[in-house]
């Protein structure tokens, strides 16, 4: 089935012009970004070159008699009350992550049990956004906003000679644990187990709100609950 989605329910809506949607779910299990290795990962180091001076050898200190009394848990106690810990300034948290939100929405999606790897996740769900790959709905949240459903939508068929074509076809073969990958315009993964599959009305846009935890939805249409192979 080709035309199936559209945004004919408002800011995040979604239609489907066939009878029952499929959706899974994925949890986030792990965000990092690709590091360096190799010898360029190796930590730079200075090199010091000798000056030639002959440093004057240090006279040796007589030792005092007296030893030093040891701190007691009540004076480290003390020391610790008058001198707090440093609070970390908020703004500059807030910037740090600010920083490390990408510019760019794009995103790339893999999913080893589906047979697909790094296709476009463009803005949108309107034919054009759909035949580049899949869509991202708008509206919906992004891997690297916490507590984000981060929603895209794809075609089962798609259209030929477009990373379109049959993206979504193995959707229904997904399994619990399996991995979906997002990969973001920085180069940050952000990697996923699917928690659940389930079947669910075009209509129902609940699905596309936040779950209360970090999560991917991948949905595509059927042609009828029940039937995953029907084309």
């Amino acid at each position: 089935m080709r035309g199936m989605f559209g945004t004919g329910f408002g800011r995040v809506g979604l239609y489907a012009l066939g009878v029952a949607a499929l959706l899974a779910i994925g949890a986030l299990a792990l965000a990092g970004r690709g590091m360096l290795s190799g010898a360029d990962a190796q930590p730079a180091e200075r090199a010091i070159q000798p000056t030639g001076v002959e440093e004057a050898t240090p006279e040796p200190v007589a030792e005092t008699a007296a030893s030093t009394k040891p701190e007691s848990k009540a004076d480290q106690v003390a020391r610790a009350v008058k001198e707090p810990a440093p609070v970390p300034d908020e703004a500059s948290a807030s910037a740090s992550a600010s920083a490390a939100a990408p510019a760019d929405t794009m995103m790339y999606l893999s999913v080893p049990a589906m047979g697909i790897s790094d296709i476009p996740v463009v803005e949108g769900t309107s034919e054009a956004s759909l035949s580049q790959g899949a869509g991202h709905v708008t509206g919906t949240g992004y891997p690297w906003v916490p507590g984000s459903n981060t929603y895209i939508a794809g075609h089962r068929i798609g259209y030929p000679g477009t990373p379109s074509d049959h993206v979504f076809w193995n959707l229904p073969n997904l399994g619990q644990g399996d991995q979906i990958v997002l990969t973001d315009s920085n180069g940050t993964t952000y990697t996923y187990a699917v928690s659940e599959i389930f079947e669910v009305s075009p209509t129902d846009l609940s699905v596309t709100a936040p779950t209360g935890g970090d999560v991917v939805s991948l949905q595509t249409c059927i042609e009828d609950y029940g039937d995953y192979w029907t084309p």
